[in-house]
């Protein structure tokens, strides 16, 4: 619960609190999810060496809870901590002490049943704890999201505070429940760890090999570390080895699968997520994951498989491993449609070569612009406004501008215009103010409003929630450069005791500016759209939401289930690890891709690791062709030995006859 609900808002705190951008918020979570999944080998290493899985277990929790409430106080803004770097040093305690809880807690469990007494109850337990894990995520993404948007703490229109605190007290919670069960546990004292067992042959036959002291003497480069190692420990590390290189692309496949709590994340934080009178958070609509995949689960195991089993379709779980890269890459179309389609959505941003150009009328009458070298010529009506996107400029300019109105006698003006910029202007009677623009919407997705008030407005103007009925902004006429940001409703805006403009409906996503200005004594205001609020529905994101999750039942828990039954019985722990690390290579396979393509766009980003992905299930394909199983090497082994067994028989019966004269037989026993 604690892990979910940290890496479900974790995208967003990081770019919407911390100022990270898209690309380094996007980086930092999955060197945080790569930091969980690299940990969990330390973690086994110290438990099976040092100090057992319970000491182990117990003592991580501990540094588990200091990272996560590190987080959480880190965001309350009056203690004013150094935010990014405090963030970084929570999240680093969080992965350590996941890294020692991860690989203990499964194994610590399945120790307690005495095998094979017991073996119903341990395939219980495993079954239980995979369904706790769905349980725990299913919680963590529900309510973290209503946690970080519904409630308001410390001044904020947020409370990621909440939302990464609450799960602390879980977790001191589960630690009172773990230590009241000490006495009744079945604890086992360290006994070495074969991770580093298979690390130093691996290493040694390597060596030997490299240095050519075992060239030409043995079959396999493995066999040179007999002299060290069993003939048992090596082959069954030579079986680990063949199950690994079917492992190779699965980091391609984490790297999609991870990127459902960041790229996604952020895709639907630029999207409508109202349905009906409730509106989904863009980190809630992940909540589909873990539904689907309990769901698929079940529908899986109890009709899916059985039903394409009499056709003999997917029966082979390498086959299932392909369908599971198949439905990913699928997935991954799905969202560069989407990303397409939403992009048209997108506001304009100033480019190279080029100036943004507003010009906003804040008087009661027409204002008439020219300019002869930019070949502008317009009539802004009273309280709208004038703009060009593409004014043609190198670096720095001053645009000579004329302005004819009935408001005010003729004036010539330089505009000041910057390449690469948005330049916008506001005309009152007597003045002309300048601000650098900044058409982009809110990274939290809600509505931002600039306010343009004239002079001549004296009286106390504020900004009035319908919905809430309460004040939302108090504005200042002399505050043109600030945007604001507020919650999406209907407003009102109020001067001294009067209303001059009711029923403002301002949407998520959408930046807008509010003329205000005073004629004699009517006020009058004006509300003018400047970049087009989310439009496109959430909902769109479900296809590929779910096309993930199949992917992930498919891939991982078959693939998990592969590594268990095909490694020796003394490497389960070597392929359980490794299994984990391959996590983490693809969480670093996206931070180098996100370095690599900083200025390509989403969807052909979508595209790329949709390709990778389809390339890596043919590798897959022609490395697991000739693969064979663990089950029929061990019957195959079985029936050789019983072929030896009987030919060492017929030569024994020969012999022993050979030299019996008498011809008496004897009966042999196995």
């Amino acid at each position: 619960m604690s892990y979910s609900g940290m890496r479900v808002i974790l995208t967003l705190y990081l770019r919407n609190k911390l100022n990270y951008t898209d690309d380094e918020a996007k980086e930092i979570y999955h060197m945080f999810n790569g930091m969980v999944s690299l940990c969990p080998i330390f973690g086994g290493i110290i438990a099976d060496n040092y100090l057992g899985k319970y000491r182990t277990i117990l003592y991580m929790m501990f540094i588990y809870v200091l990272g996560n409430s590190l987080v959480a106080v880190t965001a309350i803004p009056q203690l004013m901590l150094p935010g990014r770097l405090c963030t970084l040093l929570g999240l680093f305690l969080f992965a350590i002490g996941t890294g020692g809880i991860r690989p203990c807690v499964t194994a610590f469990g399945g120790e307690q049943f005495t095998l094979p007494k017991q073996e119903i109850l341990l395939t219980l337990y495993f079954s239980i704890l995979y369904f706790n894990l769905c349980v725990g995520s299913l919680i963590a993404k529900t309510l973290a999201p209503i946690f970080r948007g519904d409630f308001q703490c410390f001044g904020d229109k947020d409370c990621y505070t909440l939302a990464f605190g609450a799960p602390v007290i879980v977790i001191v919670f589960s630690i009172v429940v773990f230590v009241s069960g000490r006495r009744r546990y079945i604890i086992r004292q360290p006994k070495g760890n074969v991770v580093v067992d298979f690390t130093k042959c691996v290493f040694l036959g390597l060596k030997l090999k490299i240095t050519n002291r075992s060239q030409n003497k043995h079959s396999h480069w493995l066999d040179s570390t007999r002299h060290k190692y069993s003939h048992q420990f090596i082959s069954d590390v030579k079986r680990t080895l063949s199950i690994l290189k079917l492992f190779l692309v699965t980091p391609v496949f984490w790297s999609l699968l991870e990127q459902m709590g960041s790229s996604w994340a952020l895709q639907a934080s630029k999207m409508d997520g109202r349905l009906g009178s409730y509106t989904i958070k863009a980190d809630q609509l992940i909540v589909l994951s873990p539904i689907s995949v309990m769901s698929f689960i079940a529908v899986s195991q109890k009709y899916l498989y059985p039903c394409l089993a009499k056709w003999n379709l997917l029966t082979n779980p390498l086959n299932k491993l392909k369908v599971g890269g198949i439905m990913a890459a699928l997935a991954f179309v799905a969202s560069a449609s989407v990303e397409t389609y939403l992009k048209t959505t997108y506001p304009e941003l100033p480019q190279t070569g080029c100036s943004q150009l507003r010009i906003f009328n804040g008087n009661n009458c027409n204002v008439t612009i020219f300019n002869k070298g930019k070949n502008i010529s317009h009539t802004i009506p009273p309280l709208s406004y004038f703009t060009n996107t593409k004014v043609n400029i190198s670096n720095k300019e001053n645009v000579a501008f004329d302005f004819v109105s009935d408001c005010f006698k003729r004036k010539h003006q330089d505009l000041f215009l910057e390449e690469n910029k948005a330049n916008s202007f506001f005309l009152t009677t007597n003045h002309s103010y300048y601000y650098e623009d900044n058409v982009e919407k809110s990274k939290s997705g809600f509505p931002m409003v600039r306010f343009l008030v004239t002079e001549e407005i004296k009286e106390p103007i504020v900004m009035y929630n319908m919905k809430s009925n309460n004040i939302e902004v108090n504005i200042s006429a002399t505050d043109i450069n600030t945007r604001v940001e507020i919650y999406r409703s209907q407003y009102s805006i109020q001067v001294g005791d009067r209303d001059i403009l009711n029923d403002i409906q301002l949407e998520s996503g959408g930046v807008y500016n509010i003329i205000l200005t005073k004629d004699k004594t009517d006020y009058k205001a004006n509300v003018i759209l400047i970049t087009e609020p989310n439009s496109i529905t959430i909902l769109l994101l479900i296809p590929q939401i779910v096309f993930l999750s199949i992917a992930e039942v498919m891939y991982v828990v078959t693939g998990s289930e592969l590594a268990f039954r095909e490694a020796p019985e003394n490497m389960k722990a070597v392929i359980g690890s490794i299994w984990i690390l391959m996590q983490a290579f693809g969480n670093i396979l996206i931070i180098v891709l996100t370095r690599l393509l900083v200025n390509v766009q989403m969807q052909t980003q979508f595209i790329m690791y949709s390709s990778i992905m389809f390339v890596s299930i043919l590798i897959f394909h022609y490395q697991s062709r000739n693969y064979e199983f663990a089950n029929k090497i061990e019957d195959e082994e079985l029936m050789g030995m019983e072929e030896r067994l009987q030919c060492e028989t017929n030569v024994l019966k020969y012999k022993l006859n050979d030299t019996n004269p008498e011809g008496i037989t004897l009966e042999l026993s196995e």
